[in-house]
């Protein structure tokens, strides 16, 4: 089975080879300390209430979702969206609270299934990265947000990924060719001029800095492995510098010296009440 490569597969995950992949790596976010804890935060950014109605845009299998409905209980409702349906499937699948109010379904959050001034609130986390036109996006959160309402956009910047190594060429070269790999790999610093652009307005911006110092770990959210195997077989390096990078890597983590990191953005803004 060819491997995944999850920086590209998220585009188009009903037609990757092996769809666990993407949902193990989901769940794997999900418990990292860093995760949760932006996720957190991005819910006290939008100033959660109850009775709002929510759009989750690029909901993935629904664990933003579900804590969101918990928020704006009772009389809340989270409309939780994602292009694909291998993604929704699951989502609808997993064993949830029934007082909770979510409604799964698929579409393109470049053309929301909405109309004007749907929601009090909309989140979209990493999901820019992954498409053409994230502009349009943008426009279309706007769009269905109500007067006043409140968008939140969370993405990573590729540009700022990095890697501890020695061998600073290489390194730069696996760093780039993982970074490059992704459709929109500098979206997180461009997410504030998309808010400006499509007129919102008390714009805020958020940097954080996800530090992975576990090898097996940092593997399976950068693929590290693969980036190595792909960048090997394109001819970018050597398969004997593509191992000795690795085995580098392996043992740095063992005497507690292997460090991953990559700078992300919250961006919050609020559409405007007409005068």
């Amino acid at each position: 089975m060819i491997n995944e490569y999850l920086s590209a597969g998220f585009a188009d995950v009903d037609h990757v080879k092996n769809q666990d992949a993407y949902f193990d790596c989901l769940s794997l976010l999900d418990s990292l300390p860093y995760f949760f804890e932006y996720k957190l935060k991005s819910y006290e950014l939008l100033q959660l209430k109850q009775g709002m109605k929510v759009l989750e845009a690029g909901c993935g299998i629904g664990d933003d979702a579900f804590r969101m409905a918990e928020r704006i209980m009772p009389g809340g409702s989270v409309v939780a969206l994602d292009s694909s349906n291998e993604m929704i499937e699951k989502a609808r699948s997993r064993e949830v609270s029934e007082h909770l109010s979510v409604r799964f379904q698929t579409g393109d959050v470049r053309a929301l299934p909405f109309p004007d001034h749907s929601f009090a609130r909309c989140r979209i986390d990493r999901v820019l990265q992954h498409i053409p036109q994230p502009e349009r996006a943008i426009c279309e959160l706007v769009r269905v947000l109500e007067q006043g309402g409140l968008l939140l956009a969370y993405d990573n910047d590729w540009g700022t990924f990095s890697i501890t190594a020695r061998d600073y060429e290489i390194t730069r070269c696996l760093e780039n060719f993982w970074c490059d790999s992704f459709t929109n790999s500098w979206i997180g610093r461009n997410l504030c001029d998309l808010f400006i652009s499509s007129g919102l307005s008390n714009i805020r911006v958020q940097p954080s800095t996800c530090i992975i110092t576990d090898f097996e770990v940092a593997d399976k959210v950068y693929n590290l492995r693969e980036t190595v195997r792909r960048a090997t077989a394109e001819g970018v390096i050597s398969r004997e510098q593509g191992d000795c990078w690795i085995e580098e890597l392996i043992n740095r983590a063992r005497k507690g010296s292997f460090m991953a990191a990559l700078t992300a953005y919250t961006v919050v803004g609020q559409k405007n009440v007409p005068k």
